[in-house]
């Protein structure tokens, strides 16, 4: 039982119960054991690691103190990456147990930082919820048959209720209304720009995709803050409303930036998980397999596949639970 996801249909499951052969395979094994290892190191390493950047911010907001500009965005990006790693871990662990009983579950990430649109990031973020919204509410409310300001209505109240599938309280309200209110203004430009030349310029993937970041860790602060006020005060915090560097009771490590610095690049640039297994027909959905890093069965990657098992096992002493259970 997958308790936050991926979220399957019975059309793409019972086949595989009726017809597959279940008994364990030493292909599948092998290939389970590496999707396996590498999501419980990105929960256990990085994610786990994160919350050490991202707990501080949102607990002194909680207590009052506002946050200056520095800090406010180290703890917000600190938490959109923490979110990611416990998440996609979560996603890479139940698609690796499965693989080992011949079982293939849906993809649920596909690099979702490096959407060049709000559109993009929710064809890449938690994708099975993206499906089962599109299925459940956005097409059954009209879709986008029905003209345009139809579709962005349809498009709010799908974000909305979307929002309060994640938990009863308005900071969930506001952040699906953001995203709702985000994907009606990607619309709107991609329809007012199509016969414009420079907006589709490759040049400018940089700039979509920055400013995709930007809205997408501002709708974050909202998603985690417990009450409005605290959400309110970071968020003022990041447009520099608090000042700009330093905060009082907050000191930073030179090693503390390396690591966020570090994970951010992965996340922005290093091949997911599932582009470096393209080659093991893992899962369901289509990927773009990797050049820089691809899995084969061989020794190399059983030793990888042992360290990373290693490192994260002995670091389970401290690991807490998945961010998304609570939701």
């Amino acid at each position: 039982q997958l308790i936050a996801g991926p979220i399957v249909h019975h059309q793409e499951m019972l086949p595989q119960f009726l017809n597959n052969d279940l008994r364990p395979k030493g292909t599948n094994l092998c290939i389970g054991t590496t999707m396996f290892a590498i999501g419980l190191f990105k929960k256990v390493i990085l994610a786990d690691n994160l919350s050490l950047f991202a707990e501080p911010l949102f607990t002194s907001a909680e207590t009052g103190v506002p946050p200056e500009f520095l800090i406010a965005w180290m703890g917000s990006i600190a938490y959109g990456l923490q979110l990611y790693f416990d998440f996609s871990g979560y996603s890479d662990m139940a698609l690796g147990t499965a693989k080992m009983f011949g079982i293939d579950l849906p993809f649920n990430f596909n690099s979702p930082y490096k959407a060049t649109s709000i559109i993009d990031f929710w064809r890449r973020w938690h994708i099975t919820l993206s499906r089962f919204l599109k299925d459940y509410l956005y097409i059954p409310l009209g879709g986008n048959k029905k003209g345009p300001v139809r579709r962005h209505v349809n498009l709010m109240v799908t974000m909305l209720l979307g929002g309060l599938w994640h938990g009863a309280g308005w900071t969930f309200v506001i952040w699906g209304g953001l995203h709702g209110f985000f994907l009606i203004i990607n619309h709107a430009w991609n329809h007012s720009t199509r016969s414009i030349a420079w907006t589709n310029h490759r040049g400018m993937t940089a700039v979509y995709r920055a400013v995709t970041l930007l809205s997408v860790f501002i709708a974050w602060t909202f998603f985690r803050a417990n009450d409005l006020t605290s959400a309110w005060s970071i968020v003022m915090g990041m447009f520099g409303l608090h000042g700009i560097v330093g905060a009082e009771g907050f000191v930073i490590q030179v090693s503390e930036i390396a690591f966020l610095l570090g994970c951010t690049l992965v996340a922005l640039f290093a091949p997911n998980s599932q582009e470096i297994m393209s080659s093991a027909s893992l899962g369901l959905g289509h990927v773009v397999p990797s050049r820089k890093v691809a899995w084969n069965l061989s020794r190399r990657w059983a030793f990888i596949t042992a360290i990373l098992l290693s490192v994260s096992l002995l670091e389970l002493n401290r690991a807490s639970e998945f961010l998304y259970f609570q939701f």
